[in-house]
């Protein structure tokens, strides 16, 4: 086994490692992803490469014309779209050549969705990000959602954040989700449109999962300390143990996922996608090797899941 100095890791890389699970990074034109999957060679890890799609394009071209989304394009156009490293790898991924897929090094977060449930689908109907949030001393993980897709999250959105982000936290820690929704309120403290959406969000997200530990609306402070918790009357259902959190909007999930790892120093692993029928993940364009290779690996362990 490779010893890490993260148990979150150990347990990722010894499973994928121990397992011959084919990971596709298709933008080899950029240097930092070939030095990634040279790093991730020489650990063990297992690639695919694009020949296999250039060797059989015929076979592919078929079977992109049997997606709705191209009807109305011409031959040329077709073409075109195949000729993209990001297309080929997401209709080898599709095809079960590759067990997993990440990208987004030189491509927007929108183009690698938009393509993504265009080729691999959806489970429900949303897609959503996670980011798992490890402490410098690699004892506490926490998850945040959603920090990278839906801007303005209605109830029924909220409820599949907090699902797929539960889910996500459970897999990759093997620690229990205790679940918060957040808010600027805490039990009715305030009252304002949002108060009440998140308030909807967790009495439909309890009836839906009761499985889930989860509670809310509340402050970050009463779901992590519990003389705050005590003060606030909301320290009964999670005591102030929350691990998984759920933002109202992406505007708070994203600029506290940054304050998380720029002042306190938490390592950001994400955006993690949730939601698509098979694994892709998304880097960002700024991702260092050591980004590439964090997400390549959790791609590939929950292949296995």
């Amino acid at each position: 086994a490779i010893m890490l100095q993260n148990k979150y890791q150990n347990n990722i890389y010894d499973k994928v490692l121990s397992n011959d699970v084919k990971i596709l990074l298709p933008e080899i034109e950029d240097e930092r992803i070939l030095l990634a999957i040279d790093k991730m060679k020489d650990i063990g890890f297992r690639f695919i490469e694009l020949n296999m799609f250039n060797d059989n394009k015929n076979f592919y071209k078929e079977k992109i014309y049997k997606k709705s989304f191209i009807k109305n394009w011409s031959e040329d156009m077709v073409d075109g779209y195949l000729d993209n490293n990001f297309i080929k790898g997401l209709m080898l991924l599709e095809d079960q050549k590759a067990d997993c897929l990440v990208a987004g090094a030189t491509i927007s977060t929108a183009d690698v969705l938009r393509s993504s449930i265009r080729i691999i689908g959806t489970i429900n109907k949303w897609v959503s990000s996670t980011f798992l949030m490890i402490s410098s001393d690699f004892n506490k993980a926490y998850t945040y959602s959603d920090c990278g897709v839906i801007p303005e999250p209605n109830v029924d959105q909220l409820v599949e954040i907090a699902y797929n982000a539960a889910r996500s936290h459970e897999l990759l820690t093997l620690e229990k989700a205790k679940i918060a929704f957040l808010s600027f309120s805490t039990k009715g403290s305030a009252k304002h449109y949002k108060v009440e959406r998140m308030q909807e969000a967790l009495r439909i997200f309890s009836k839906k999962y009761p499985n889930y530990i989860a509670d809310g609306e509340m402050q970050f402070d009463a779901a992590i300390n519990l003389d705050v918790a005590k003060k606030k009357n909301c320290d009964n259902i999670l005591k102030a143990d929350a691990n998984v959190f759920v933002f109202p909007d992406l505007n708070s999930g994203n600029i506290a996922y940054k304050i998380t790892q720029y002042l306190a120093g938490y390592d950001a692993w994400g955006p993690l996608l949730n939601g698509l029928k098979l694994p892709v993940h998304d880097l960002s364009r700024g991702a260092s090797i050591k980004d590439i290779i964090n997400i390549s690996a959790i791609a590939a362990y929950e292949s296995l899941s």
